[in-house]
């Protein structure tokens, strides 16, 4: 009887029930009406308010000539070589060759040793006191430094075998060369496309940004817990997928996490409601040729006909999906077109 009366009933109240319903405190007699609470968690039916002429500040959509420097300095930095050194000691930019044992309390460390290891000595070192123990050393110096492994003291007994310094090619056509062009001006003339293609969709990604953040500041109100208890599962998901093969997290760092995602996963449950409520307001709709445009569209791309296949059968089974992904699209479109705008 519950199970064919419950949701009947919640469906003649047309609430938006977003978890399966509870039932508590039943009472019933033999001769007796069936008496039964039901708790549900239903969707919010928000408001949406000012979501017109957000004001929002734009970014350049195009790289300038500092940005330019930065990237073919980063393109030399990776054709570096590395050559012996002038230096007859280690300095903060040289590139160390050592030979290492470790101890602690006066016992070998297992597995703690190696021979010409390169110890770059401008960046920061996993072992800690590494650095500051190799300065001023020279070539077959050997120490014993003080650092720190897996967070314990232990002693490294450490030998230089050589000092290297880093040698950056010269911003020339051999460079250019080297990047697969036939000149530095074409290298140039690349690199500023590549660049002002990330810098526009940077900006644009900023601006979706400020208006996300604008909503969901100024459209505050309940959230079924379930939904963000949901999306919260989703985020952690993806964090443990991503840092696959990375140390076991332990439980406190995994509660910190949770807690640190929380938030965000509040502001994205609520702005899900707000855009829908928006695009319902503004009567934003998709139309059956927009749907067959963006299948069209992913047909395009497919590699073979069996992928064109398995894309139409995908399209087929999520088309509501589909339809709802476009339709969050046109409405931030809409929101983009009626943002006040002010350059940075």
């Amino acid at each position: 009887l519950i199970r064919k009366h419950v949701p009947a009933a919640l469906e003649d109240l047309k609430l938006r029930v977003v978890e399966t319903p509870t039932v508590e405190d039943v009472k019933w007699k033999a001769g007796d009406p069936l008496i039964l609470s039901v708790r549900v968690e239903v969707a919010p039916t928000p408001v949406a308010k000012d979501y017109l002429k957000i004001p929002v500040i734009r970014k350049p959509q195009s790289a300038d000539e500092a940005a330019l420097a930065k990237r073919i300095e980063e393109l030399r930095d990776a054709q570096a070589r590395l050559e012996v050194a002038a230096d007859e000691a280690v300095g903060d930019k040289n590139f160390v060759v050592i030979d290492y044992t470790a101890s602690r309390d006066g016992k070998p460390m297992a597995g703690a040793k190696g021979t010409s290891e390169l110890v770059d000595m401008s960046s920061e070192q996993s072992v800690e006191g590494l650095s500051a123990g190799l300065k001023g050393m020279k070539r077959a110096d050997s120490k014993t430094i003080k650092v720190k492994l897996g967070g314990k003291d232990a002693d490294l007994l450490v030998t230089v075998t050589e000092i290297k310094t880093k040698v950056l090619p010269p911003v020339d056509a051999d460079f250019a060369k080297d990047m697969g062009m036939g000149s530095l001006e074409e290298l140039k003339a690349k690199l500023k496309e590549v660049l002002d293609r990330e810098t526009k969709s940077a900006a644009e990604s900023d601006v979706v940004r400020q208006i996300e953040e604008a909503l969901v500041k100024a459209n505050v109100f309940p959230l079924p817990p379930s939904m963000v208890e949901r999306q919260l599962e989703g985020m952690m998901d993806r964090m443990r997928r991503q840092l696959m093969g990375a140390a076991q997290m332990s439980e406190k760092i995994l509660a910190d996490l949770r807690g640190k995602l929380q938030p965000k996963a509040e502001d994205e449950v609520r702005l899900a409601f707000v855009m829908s409520a928006i695009a319902e307001k503004e009567k934003i709709e998709v139309t059956d040729t927009e749907l067959a445009s963006e299948l069209e569209a992913g047909l395009k791309d497919a590699a073979d006909e069996a992928k064109k296949k398995e894309l139409q059968e995908v399209f087929s089974k999520r088309k509501d999906q589909i339809a709802h992904m476009i339709r969050e699209r046109k409405t931030l479109n809409f929101l983009k077109d009626k943002a006040v705008y002010k350059d940075a």
